[in-house]
């Protein structure tokens, strides 16, 4: 049985939320804390965006300093990005779970 809320089942993969399924409510509920508590917002990145840490927020120091130093590719990336960063959002998030996932399974 799934344990957790379900905004934040949407923000999960699949494949992590099967292998909640088999684990403890106890668990579960780790995993929910530790998830939301490391989770990135895409409403901060996308407010990043304007001043080039967007990348540093998601844990991509280099492309910041790239990004910075071409002052977001002459605008052009920069412009891209506008349109890009909720998805970069998503899968940072999804690698996050991902990344949460082993931890705990490594501590069980």
């Amino acid at each position: 049985m799934n344990y957790l809320p379900p905004p934040l089942c949407k923000q999960i993969p699949d494949a992590v939320l099967r292998k909640l399924n088999d684990m403890d409510e106890s668990t579960q509920m780790g995993f929910a804390e530790e998830f939301a508590r490391k989770k990135k917002s895409p409403l901060i990145a996308f407010l990043l965006v304007g001043a080039g840490l967007h990348y540093a927020y998601l844990g991509r120091i280099w492309l910041t300093l790239l990004f910075l130093f071409t002052m977001g590719g002459f605008g052009v990336w920069w412009l891209i990005d506008i349109f890009r960063v909720f998805g970069m959002v998503r899968d940072r998030n999804r690698s996050i779970a991902i990344q949460v996932l082993r931890d705990i399974q490594v501590l069980c």
